[in-house]
C-alpha cells in the first residue's frame, strides 16, 4: 500500500491511497469465483460459465462491490499508520480501479489537532467566599410562599390590579367583523405575565362581567374581552406551621436552617462551574488550539436539541430563529471543543482514565439524582447519543480539572 498524507490545515487531512494491483487482481479473481457459483447463466451448468461472459454481464456489480469492500479497509490501515484521530466520517473521492492495476482513491477527513504538552501548571484564579446572607434566604422563603400560595375568587366589586388572576372570554374583530380562530372561552392568565403587555394594561381596574376592547395592533385586530372571574392570590404566613408544611420541618428556625444549608450548597457548585469555565478559558489562552469544524457543528447541534426540551418545541426552528440562536451560541461552542481538546490531551499525556468503579460509581449518583434505580440509569445511559463512552469522558475531563484546580495559584 502507497499512502501520501497531505496537510490541508492543523484538522484536516487529505489521503491519497494505492492499494497495491496484486490485492486488486486477488479480489476481481475472488469475486468472479464466488459468483460463478453463485448464478445460474443460461446454456452453461453450475459453476461453468466463462469468466468473460462473467465479465460482461457483472463487471460494474464486481467493481462497485469490491471498491465497497477495499477502500474502507485500506482507509482504515493508512489513518492507523498515519497516527492522526479523525473526527467525522471522510469524503471518498477520485476513485480509480482497474482490472490488473492498482486501486487508488482519496480521502479527505477531519482530525483531531496534534497538542503537545499543554501548560496548565499556576494558572491565576480569584477566590471567592460562599456566603449566605439574610436577604437570600428570604429570597428563597418568599419563592416557597409564592410556590404554596392559593388563589381565591377576589370580593364583589374588586377592581382588576397587577398581579391578579382573570379568567376571560375573548373575540377578535378586523374591520368590524369576527374573525375564524380568534375566539376563546375561559382563558386564564395573571395580570402583567402575558405576552400581550397592552392586554395586561387595558384590563387594569376592570371589574368581574365588565367588556372591554382592546387594541391588538400586532395583529390588526379589535379584541373584545369579557371578565369572567379574577382571583387573587394569597400567600402563607410564614410562622412554624408554614415550616411544617413545606417540608417536614419542625420550625421556622429549623427551616432557615435548612435553606442555609441548600444554599450553601447550590452556591458551591455553582462556584464549581464558575471556575471550571475560568479554568477552561485560561487554557485556551495558554495553549491556542483550533477546533475542528465538524465537533463544532456536532455541539452546535446538542444545544439546539437541548434548547427545543427546554421550550417545549416539537418541530425545528424557523430559519431566522435557528440563525439568531447559532450567532449567539457558535463562540461558546467553539469553546467548549477546545476545552474538551485540551483536557483531554491532558489526561492522555498524565495516564487518567475512567475505571469501572468511577463509571459505576457516576451512574449510580446519576439515578439518585433523578429518583431512578441504577438499571433504569443505565438503560437511559445507553439511549442517549454519546452513551458510555460520552460519560467516560466528562469522568475524565473531572479528573483532569480537579488536578488543575490543585494547581490553580490563588489571587
Amino acid at each position: 500500500m502507497k499512502v501520501d498524507m497531505k496537510e490541508v490545515s492543523k484538522t484536516k487531512r487529505v489521503f491519497t491511497i494505492e492499494v497495491p494491483s496484486d490485492v486488486v487482481s486477488k479480489g476481481f479473481s475472488e469475486a468472479y469465483d464466488d459468483l460463478r457459483k453463485r448464478v445460474k447463466v443460461p446454456g452453461f451448468r453450475p459453476g461453468k460459465a466463462p469468466l468473460s461472459l462473467l465479465e460482461r454481464r457483472y463487471a460494474k456489480d464486481v467493481e462497485a462491490d469490491l471498491i465497497k469492500r477495499l477502500v474502507p479497509d485500506y482507509y482504515l490501515r493508512a489513518v492507523k499508520e498515519s497516527g492522526v484521530v479523525p473526527v467525522d466520517m471522510p469524503e471518498i473521492d477520485h476513485v480509480d480501479l482497474r482490472r490488473n492495476g492498482p486501486l487508488k482513491f482519496t480521502a479527505t477527513v477531519e482530525v483531531q489537532p496534534k497538542i503537545g504538552q499543554v501548560a496548565y501548571e499556576g494558572i491565576e484564579l480569584k477566590k471567592e467566599e460562599i456566603t449566605v446572607t439574610e436577604k437570600d434566604i428570604e429570597e428563597r422563603i418568599e419563592e416557597l410562599r409564592n410556590f404554596h400560595a392559593q388563589l381565591e375568587v377576589a370580593g364583589e366589586g374588586h377592581a382588576i390590579e397587577e398581579g391578579d388572576y382573570v379568567q376571560v372570554d375573548y373575540t377578535g374583530l378586523r374591520d368590524g367583523k369576527p374573525v375564524k380562530g380568534v375566539e376563546r372561552k375561559g382563558v386564564v392568565f395573571q395580570i402583567g405575565s402575558s405576552a400581550i403587555p397592552n392586554i395586561d394594561k387595558g384590563l387594569i381596574g376592570a371589574r368581574k362581567g365588565e367588556e372591554r376592547e382592546i387594541e391588538y395592533s400586532e395583529q390588526n385586530l379589535l379584541l373584545k374581552i369579557q371578565v369572567a372571574e379574577i382571583k387573587k392570590k394569597t400567600l402563607p404566613e410564614v410562622n412554624d406551621d408554614f415550616a411544617k408544611g413545606v417540608g417536614g420541618y419542625h420550625s421556622l428556625m429549623e427551616l432557615r436552617e435548612g435553606l442555609k444549608g441548600s444554599l450553601l450548597e447550590e452556591k458551591g457548585e455553582a462556584q464549581k462551574a464558575h471556575y471550571r469555565e475560568e479554568v477552561i478559558k485560561r487554557l485556551i489562552e495558554r495553549n491556542p488550539v483550533e477546533a475542528p469544524p465538524s465537533l463544532v457543528e456536532r455541539e452546535m447541534k446538542r444545544f439546539l436539541a437541548r434548547t427545543k426540551r427546554f421550550m417545549g418545541k416539537k418541530g425545528e426552528f424557523e430559519p431566522e430563529e435557528e440563525k439568531s440562536f447559532r450567532e449567539k451560541y457558535m463562540p461558546h461552542a467553539e469553546e467548549q471543543i477546545k476545552g474538551y481538546l485540551l483536557l483531554t490531551a491532558i489526561g492522555n499525556h498524565e495516564g487518567i482514565s475512567a475505571a469501572a468503579d468511577d463509571v459505576e460509581e457516576e451512574i449510580k449518583r446519576m439515578a439518585q439524582k433523578n429518583g431512578q434505580e441504577v438499571w433504569q440509569a443505565k438503560k437511559s445511559l445507553e439511549s442517549m447519543d454519546e452513551g458510555l463512552e460520552g460519560l467516560k469522558s466528562r469522568i475524565v475531563e473531572d479528573k483532569v480539572v480537579k488536578q488543575i484546580m490543585d494547581k490553580v495559584k490563588w489571587v
